[in-house]
């Protein structure tokens, strides 16, 4: 059909309601001064605007009716039952969908109406999930999205998750844009029975183009209160850094009950990488970390989950290392300081202040390959002597092959050395040197036929010890044994079809006491949807295994399912079995139980249900331990049943807290 250029009258009206506005339309009738229009088309201001119907009135409105279509950017894209434009500026629309990208979900709206840079609607629901029966949706008497912004505020709502509704807000403001802005961010909260309630809620503060600032108050209901605050910053094309500082008090009553050494816990991090200093290949990296006790690290803000990892290692450790990398050398420059939160003082605590490294890459030359290591340590502390210690490790390799490559052989002489002595006791000097020879005989064998693959890799490794000369008198100083010894070692690749199999075996012979190492043997092996994994060690001198795990496995598309045995000599035995069922391609049902074969308890169990989609996602889980506790009377247990919740709406929000509570004996 022919498109006809609308001229004259109707250039002459929209040029009165718009600038640069193209009409296009396949009829125009004039009746009473009104233009209407057949299948219009209308260019304007980056916007595409269809429908089937549409009118110029003598009052200057554009009218458009049936299917109407406008598309802006390919950014959104809006089809409405009526559009009235009273002007570029007052446009209103009624029964719309509208999609934008920047938001990726869509609007249903009674009526609409488009002010400058700003679309308001009535009566809408909104959700970013397929159109057709969504699996949630916000329900609201009226709402606002800004185009500039990329913002959606809406009025009166009420979330709807599967047709049932939850809750209701009388505001809610959703920002779209990626680029940072201040305000706040999701808060987090916990559980536990022992500290109550924990609620923390980051304020967050864009201060310039490189930097920002988070502060975060912390609650804890039944133990105390405290803030963190960290600083981030880019200071060059090659860095960043993250400082943070905090602090935490503790309740009268908690610190009187828990007998605790401080009531207040506070400290620092600064965390600092730059590459690119001094050389285009040189790189700075600082962790510096200072509290008076480790409950400041494990009392952060965002430990929501009440991890007590941060509990077991009583020790703070700060470093600082350069590198510089300069043609096949690599120089390092490291430094260790400690804080053992377990002493009043660290006078006597020893430092590494610094460590220098000095490392030459392999390298090859006349078929000889060479490397060495030479490390200085300056050890430091404030109360007591002081030590220097030097190290160097040079290894020299030639490789060469025998029987027209049936054969490959890789000979190596390493020499070892070192030598420290404590600044003020110069005269008790500590030293050791050791040179020893290492052959090495080994092949790789392949065999591929029709769907089928074989490769095996055997090694024969003998090392032997030439040289030991070894005077130590500090124990700064570690230097490893040095024994004469045999390794035997085999790898082994087979598949055919959908069958696979790898296998290693290790087994090593000491020459000097005649006896043999622990024998491990490691299994692989998968067939379709079946696998099974072991690791083995069996000793000669107790004629016992001393350690094997070995998992059974299916897994398919709907449906996984395993089973594994770990056992320790003397120390564990554990049976561990868990499934997980995939109801559809979104939805999945899980759980895992273990017990201890040894005391005849269960170690825990563990249910839950996880869902994911474009949309929306979730993943709760209830899980029950029970943890050994000795006493005088014998060994009983205690129980902590935990609840972990993490659910989120794209790109509303959610939450990802667990709850714990502390069960009886």
């Amino acid at each position: 059909m022919l498109l006809l250029r609308i001229k004259l009258l109707l250039v002459f009206f929209a040029a009165l309601l718009f600038a640069d506005l193209k009409i296009f339309a396949t009829k125009a009738v004039d009746a009473n001064d009104t233009l209407q229009l057949q299948n219009p088309v209308i260019f304007y201001n980056g916007s595409i605007i269809q429908a089937k119907k549409g009118l110029i009135t003598k009052d200057r409105k554009i009218i458009l009716k049936d299917n109407v279509v406008i598309t802006y950017k390919n950014r959104s894209a809006i089809s409405a039952d009526s559009l009235i434009a009273y002007s570029s500026r007052n446009i209103t629309m009624k029964d719309i969908f509208f999609y934008n990208k920047d938001m990726d979900g869509w609007i249903v709206a009674k009526t609409s109406k488009a002010k400058n840079n700003k679309i308001s609607f009535k009566r809408l629901y909104f959700s970013t999930c397929c159109i057709e029966d969504p699996d949630w949706f916000l329900k609201a008497s009226r709402a606002s999205f800004d185009k500039t912004d990329k913002s959606l505020e809406l009025y009166h709502l009420m979330l709807v998750i599967n047709d049932v509704p939850v809750f209701y807000l009388p505001y809610f403001y959703i920002n779209f844009d990626k680029t940072r802005r201040s305000g706040l961010l999701r808060p987090y909260v916990g559980y536990s029975e022992n500290e109550g309630l924990l609620y923390s809620q980051p304020i967050y503060f864009v201060t310039s183009v490189n930097t920002d600032l988070e502060i975060t108050p912390t609650f804890r209901t039944l133990r105390g209160k405290g803030v963190y605050t960290t600083f981030r910053f880019v200071d060059s094309p090659n860095s960043k850094g993250i400082f943070k500082f905090g602090y935490f008090k503790d309740n009268d009553s908690y610190f009187k009950n828990n007998n605790l050494a401080n009531q207040l816990h506070f400290g620092y991090s600064f965390l600092y990488n730059r590459t690119s200093i001094l050389h285009k290949n040189d790189a700075l990296y600082l962790d510096l970390k200072y509290a008076n006790d480790v409950d400041y690290f494990y009392l952060d803000a965002y430990n929501y989950k009440f991890n007590d990892i941060y509990l077991s290692d009583k020790l703070i450790t700060s470093t600082l290392n350069y590198i510089l990398p300069y043609n096949d050398v690599l120089y390092g420059l490291y430094t260790k300081y400690f804080i053992d939160t377990t002493q009043l003082s660290n006078d006597a605590t020893w430092q590494i202040l610094p460590e220098v490294n000095i490392h030459k890459f392999l390298n090859k030359t006349g078929g000889v390959l060479n490397s060495f290591d030479f490390n200085i340590y300056n050890y430091y502390r404030v109360a007591g002597s002081n030590y220097l210690f030097t190290d160097i490790s040079m290894p020299v390799s030639y490789n060469f092959n025998l029987f027209n490559k049936y054969l490959y052989v890789t000979l190596t002489e390493t020499l070892n050395a070192g030598y420290g002595f404590y600044y003020q006791e110069s005269s008790r000097r500590s030293y050791y040197t050791t040179l020893s020879t290492r052959i090495k005989f080994y092949n790789s064998l392949t065999k591929t036929e029709a769907n089928c693959t074989h490769i095996i890799s055997p090694s024969l490794t003998v090392n032997l010890r030439n040289y030991k000369k070894i005077e130590i008198y500090s124990d700064l100083i570690n230097v490893s044994e040095l024994k004469n010894y045999v390794t035997f070692n085999l790898y082994q690749y087979l598949e055919y079809k959908k069958f696979l199999l790898t296998h290693t075996l290790n087994q090593t012979y000491y020459l000097s006491t005649e006896k043999f190492s622990e024998l491990e043997n490691i299994l692989n092996l998968s067939y379709g949807s079946y696998s099974i994994d072991e690791t083995n060690k069996y000793s000669y001198d107790l004629q016992d295994v001393t350690y094997n795990n070995i998992k059974f496995s299916y897994n398919n598309s709907v449906f996984n399912f395993y089973l594994y045995h770990v056992y320790q000599k003397d120390t564990s035995k554990s049976v561990t079995v868990g499934s997980a069922y995939s109801i559809n391609k979104y939805k999945k049902l899980y759980g895992e139980y273990s017990f201890d074969l040894i005391d005849k308890y269960t170690k825990y169990w563990l249910v839950g249900i996880k869902k994911s989609k474009k949309c929306w996602h979730y993943d709760l889980n209830f899980k029950q331990s029970r943890i050994p506790v000795l006493e005088e009377n014998g060994i009983t247990y205690k129980k902590d049943n935990i609840l972990n919740i993490s659910f989120e709406l794209v790109p509303i929000g959610g939450l990802n807290q667990t709850f714990v509570f502390k069960g009886n004996k």
